[in-house]
């Protein structure tokens, strides 16, 4: 079967060149050229993961949560919480370095992140303090020293017991709850609670000593049991509500008191009721860490799905031993032409496939489609019996509740971004069009580029943008067949004639824009092949890398646009992926041809030397008709491999 003119790699060598131009043409390409290229492959200024980044930034609720820091790959490297996330998550990546090498070290690292909206700051914190005890991430710095986690220690065998923060846990019969990340924030914590459990904070030096009463007591944070002031019983009944509460028996403390307040209210004990009434509203505002923390609970995943018009969003909260250990986001696409059971039965199988450990009991607010089937698999893998089931009121309910905002809260984000996108992409369009005086607006457009090492495997390359967006289905490689070696302009010639041809004989879609990777030269030469295929009327334009400067055919004067246009910024996009593609192909051809050549063969001469060597003389054909001596110039090569390359080449045929 013949080839079509735009079938690429038909042929695995190229046509005979005339031996004549080569040696006329490389020594006065390789100087200019090299140099000229070079700028090519510098990294573009603002990578997407950079990108990609900001629009998050752009995007985070204004509510208090924790942050996860990730990096290549979606590492974990950071979590953190905050009272406000905006501030705290954008101060990692505004303004210069802090001095703080490991936040310096973190903000080079980071590469993506992702949130987890909290109800307050003490939930804020306690949900750190699970996630960072789950992953160990690299820059928590309680993680990397010598320091263990902080605890609170109560020692229930002491007559006056204290609530003090420690660093380890030894096994003495006290009781330790935690343990907790950031001493700081858990003191902060520690001064609530002795509001509402004014516990002794003094050494057992000082309550032995006793005397008059500390600062502490008059300031209504302890109730002096140095100076008998209060009953060894009274203060046992005072220790035992901070263990029902640390416990997670907050609901139960919180009816208690609230029928002391009224039986002291009855008894005309108003000021010991308002005591109480105080107490109660600090629990309550404690309380809200109860949502996310509860050793009560058993192991369960809490799966919430939202959903609004074409778009759903899951949202998978673990919990390990009353603590989430874990959050999941899962995007819906199409989610308008799905039931919700059909939705969550496909996420639940697609998210339990990738797990390890499978709980005993799922919450989920939609039930799946075929639910006998999952908890039978579920079951097997989970290693016994596993449940899914609706939660509709009370605390397994507020779990799933919890779920259910965060995935609402990224939906907003998915479709804030995706109208962002939408949007941005639209007025870059229009910027095009008013900017190059274009007929109409350049939805459909292609960009070509030209890839080659000193002459050898030259290929060219074809993207497609459709509405300012990549469309791979368009993208086209094509290997260089006839242009003489180390003709950018050439080269570019053929791979415009062959896609020109495919338009006509295909019917393919024309473009609204064709954009070359170069300057005025090659501007006109495009124009040339555009006029001469009888296509003149393509729009057609050339940005060149140094001064991003647009060059129309028949313009005498280069076009310059705002760095900040989102015209040019658009043609940028284009032009870098145009080279971004040619040169992964021309690299893999590059890498096959040395796999394949008779240089792999020569004893001593590894891949870097024939690299070198190719580099040097510019292909295989310049190779063979060098000379020892020649050879020998090259760095690297000595006399007795010199003379194994010759023997090897000689009478082999040529490259193409």
């Amino acid at each position: 079967m013949s080839d079509s003119p735009l079938r690429t790699g038909a042929r695995a060598r190229q046509p005979k060149r005339q031996p004549e131009r080569q040696p006329e043409r490389q020594p006065k390409r390789q100087p200019e050229r090299q140099p000229k290229r070079q700028p090519e492959r510098q990294p573009e200024r603002q990578p997407k993961w950079r990108q990609a980044l900001e629009r998050k930034l752009a995007l985070l609720p204004d509510a208090p949560g924790v942050y996860l820091l990730r990096g290549r790959g979606g590492r974990l490297l950071y979590v953190g919480k905050a009272k406000r996330l905006p501030p705290r998550v954008r101060s990692y990546f505004r303004g210069p370095a802090t001095g703080d090498p490991r936040r310096d070290a973190l903000r080079g690292l980071v590469r993506d992140l992702d949130y987890i909206v909290a109800a307050s700051e003490t939930e804020a914190l306690l949900l750190e303090a699970n996630l960072v005890r789950a992953h160990a991430p690299r820059f928590n710095v309680e993680l990397k020293d010598d320091k263990r986690y902080p605890y609170l220690r109560l020692d229930a065998a002491h007559p006056f017991p204290r609530l003090e923060v420690v660093r380890r846990a030894p096994p003495d019969g006290a009781r330790y709850f935690g343990p907790f990340v950031h001493a700081g924030d858990l003191r902060r914590l520690l001064r609530s609670l002795r509001r509402i459990f004014p516990l002794r904070s003094c050494a057992d030096r000082r309550l032995a000593r006793g005397g008059r009463e500390c600062l502490y007591h008059h300031i209504g944070l302890c109730r002096a049991p140095c100076t008998g002031r209060i009953e060894e019983a009274a203060y046992r009944r005072l220790v035992e509500d901070l263990t029902a509460f640390l416990e997670g028996r907050g609901e139960a403390l919180l009816s208690h008191w609230r029928g002391e307040m009224e039986r002291s209210a009855e008894g005309l004990r108003f000021e010991e009721a308002a005591r109480l009434r105080d107490d109660i509203g600090r629990l309550r505002s404690l309380m809200e860490a109860q949502r996310v923390v509860d050793p009560r609970r058993p192991d369960l995943d809490a799966v919430a799905l939202v959903g609004r018009g074409p778009r759903a969003a899951l949202a998978v909260f673990s919990h390990r031993g009353g603590a989430v250990v874990g959050a999941w986001r899962i995007a819906v696409r199409r989610a308008r032409e799905a039931a919700p059971a059909e939705i969550m039965e496909a996420a639940l199988t697609r998210h339990y496939q990738e797990r390890e450990r499978v709980p005993s009991l799922i919450l989920v607010n939609h039930p799946p489609r075929n639910r006998e089937i999952l908890e039978a698999w579920l079951g097997e893998r989970a290693g016994g019996g596993a449940r899914i089931r609706a939660a509709r009121s009370g605390p397994r309910a507020r779990l799933l509740q919890a779920a259910a905002d965060n995935a609402r809260l990224w939906l907003e984000e998915l479709e804030l971004a995706g109208r962002g996108r939408r949007k941005r992409s639209g007025e870059a369009v229009q910027a095009l069009h008013s900017a190059l005086r274009l007929p109409v607006a350049p939805r459909r457009i292609e960009g070509y580029d030209v890839s080659h090492l000193q002459g050898g495997h030259a290929v060219g390359s074809l993207v497609t943008f459709v509405d300012g967006r990549p469309l791979k289905s368009g993208y086209r490689h094509f290997r260089i067949r006839a242009a003489p070696a180390a003709d950018d302009f050439a080269a570019l010639a053929e791979v415009l004639g062959r896609r020109l041809a495919r338009l006509r004989e295909e019917g393919e879609e024309a473009p609204d824009l064709i954009l070359i990777d170069g300057g005025r030269g090659q501007a006109a030469r495009a124009a040339a092949v555009l006029a001469g295929q009888g296509r003149g009327d393509l729009p057609l334009a050339a940005l060149a890398k140094r001064a991003e400067e647009i060059f129309l055919p028949g313009e005498r004067e280069a076009l310059r646009l705002p760095r900040a246009s989102p015209g040019l910024q658009l043609l940028q996009r284009v032009r870098d992926e145009a080279h971004r593609f040619a040169v992964g192909y021309h690299r893999r051809l590059r890498s096959r041809f040395l796999d394949e050549s008779p240089l792999e063969k020569i004893p001593g001469l590894g891949p870097a030397r024939s690299r070198a060597l190719l580099e040097h003389f510019g292909g295989l054909s310049a190779l063979r008709a060098a000379g020892r001596d020649r050879i020998m110039a090259v760095p690297g090569i000595g006399p007795g491999l010199a003379g194994r390359i010759e023997e090897a080449l000689r009478g082999g045929g040529e490259d193409g």
